[in-house]
């Protein structure tokens, strides 16, 4: 540590604060305000891509009801053995404001030998965005016990 002493020991501390800063330049502010865009660029798209997201889910949650309310129409018909009937293979929704068409691939087969046991197969499609999006699920019905070979 170096003692100043003398004439340069008061100038040190005397000396005329003439160039204090005041306020930012120019470059702080642009540079503030980048950075300050690029967050709310990205917070914007944030927003955006979930708004599509929830859309999205929407159009899959009605599909999803569709579907098992499918199933389950199907499996009552079935069961009841009398004029067995799947039913419409094109349904109407409405999501989120908008009309959808719903086509629905169904295929019901009895599994392997065993003529009480049947499964099916419901594949359900829909245009979403210019995009053609579907789902699919199966189920096994058993304990038909009226089915009978070749009757």
């Amino acid at each position: 540590m170096t003692l100043l002493t003398g004439s340069n020991a008061a100038c040190f501390f005397l000396r005329p604060t003439l160039h204090r800063r005041r306020g930012l330049t120019f470059i702080e502010v642009m540079i503030t305000a980048i950075v300050l865009a690029g967050g709310l660029v990205a917070i914007y798209r944030a927003f955006f891509i979930g708004l599509d997201q929830l859309d999205h889910l929407s159009y899959r949650l009605c599909a999803i009801n569709l579907i098992e309310e499918k199933i389950a129409f199907v499996e009552k018909d079935f069961r009841s053995l009398k004029d067995f009937d799947i039913g419409p293979l094109t349904e109407s929704a409405v999501v989120n404001n908008r009309p959808v068409e719903f086509q629905y691939v169904i295929s019901l087969q009895p599994v392997g030998t065993l003529l009480s046991v049947f499964h099916l197969d419901i594949a359900l499609s829909w245009q979403e965005k210019g995009r053609e999006m579907s789902i699919s699920r199966s189920a096994y019905f058993s304990g038909i016990s009226s089915f009978k070979e070749g009757g």
